[in-house]
């Protein structure tokens, strides 16, 4: 597995400064943002890209904003950003599941947002491109149960889930979401938050060292080259970003992924 960040960790750097501050950390893998870091339209993504191989950090996603369900013509806005992920270098998209949980979604609406994630595939398909759909609150993936749903709807070899755990359930929530959910899996956000009080908390990823030890109990047996990405570090500061890239790579070389 790679170990690695989410540029969005540190909205306020430059691109170019977080590539080399993986580096400087032993990551080899990014998930470059579309917000911030990488507009579809920015006239700099081969620069980006550039930077990114002469560091030896691997663009392993390109984090856009697309967000399914919310623009007029859906394919031309993903074809936006699967050219911006050709410029970038990288194969596979992160994408959002709408914007509301699976809840709150009618039967119709979740039935349009699923056509639009086929359509999304299909489109990446032609281009050999991935999409991955972010393990989130606020979307159809809100749980394990929809994210599944969703999954099994879309039914297409290119469309996977992204997983993270939910900081506001305990660690028997979230290890069962992660069992449940693991076929679909692609990469991994890491953090080390707890919400559970009402207010979040981040704490250095070494003090989650018995979560993440049962997280990746479950990743490591399955073989497939999943990338452990830290995002938003206690305090968005340099100092913990560099302590818990050292902490997780001390657990990929623990069970020598």
């Amino acid at each position: 597995m790679k170990t690695g960040i989410v540029s969005v960790t540190f909205r306020g750097k430059s691109i170019f400064d977080i590539i080399a501050m993986a580096k400087q950390a032993g990551l080899d893998a990014i998930e470059i943002g579309s917000d911030v870091h990488a507009p579809y339209d920015a006239d700099n993504l081969a620069d980006i890209a550039k930077s990114a191989a002469d560091n030896g950090v691997g663009i392993v996603s390109y984090g856009t904003y697309y967000k399914l369900g919310q623009y007029p013509d859906a394919a031309a806005e993903f074809m936006s950003y699967i050219k911006a992920a050709k410029l970038l270098g990288t194969k596979n998209l992160r994408l959002w599941a709408g914007v509301k949980n699976s809840e709150d979604t009618d039967a119709p609406e979740r039935r349009r947002l699923t056509d639009e994630a086929v359509l999304c595939a299909d489109l990446a398909a032609k281009e050999n491109m991935t999409i991955s759909f972010e393990y989130h609150g606020g979307t159809l993936t809100n749980n394990a149960d929809s994210a599944l749903r969703l999954m099994h709807d879309i039914a297409r070899a290119n469309a996977s889930l992204y997983w993270q755990p939910n900081q506001y359930k305990d660690l028997d929530f979230n290890i069962a979401a992660l069992k449940s959910v693991l076929e679909f899996v692609s990469n991994v956000h890491v953090f080390a938050w707890d919400a559970r009080s009402g207010s979040l908390i981040r704490y250095p990823l070494a003090d989650f060292d018995k979560a993440w030890h049962s997280y990746l109990d479950i990743l490591a047996p399955d073989k497939r080259d999943h990338a452990l990405l830290l995002e938003f570090v206690k305090d968005d500061s340099d100092k913990h970003f560099f302590e818990d890239a050292k902490t997780l790579n001390d657990w990929r070389d623990e069970y020598a992924l």
